[in-house]
């Protein structure tokens, strides 16, 4: 008998050391961003390098932002909320 996913997952992240841990949280608030970089951008009709030039950002780093790659630093991401005609905003975590 298979186990379902969820149960799989949970176990193994049971397992995992406090630091990788701590690096999965940060890859999936990387991933959160990015995907509304990317839902936002193709709402307007956007490419990646016509929203870099809309906010002074290279279209490489944009590309690794919506990878989620790389977490903008809050400069960078007020620049481009800003080219997005967006707020960056912090938001209560539901519990």
């Amino acid at each position: 008998m298979s186990l379902p996913y969820e149960e799989v997952v949970s176990a193994r992240r049971a397992r995992l050391a406090p630091e990788v841990a701590a690096q999965g949280e940060v890859f999936a608030r990387a991933y959160e961003i990015a995907m509304q970089v990317v839902e936002l951008r193709e709402k307007l009709g956007l490419t990646q390098g016509q929203l870099a030039e809309r906010c002074g950002v290279n279209q490489a780093d944009i590309s690794r932002i919506e990878r989620g790659s790389t977490s903008p630093t809050a400069r960078t991401l007020q620049r481009i909320a800003d080219a997005l005609d967006a707020d960056v905003r912090l938001v209560a975590r539901a519990f």
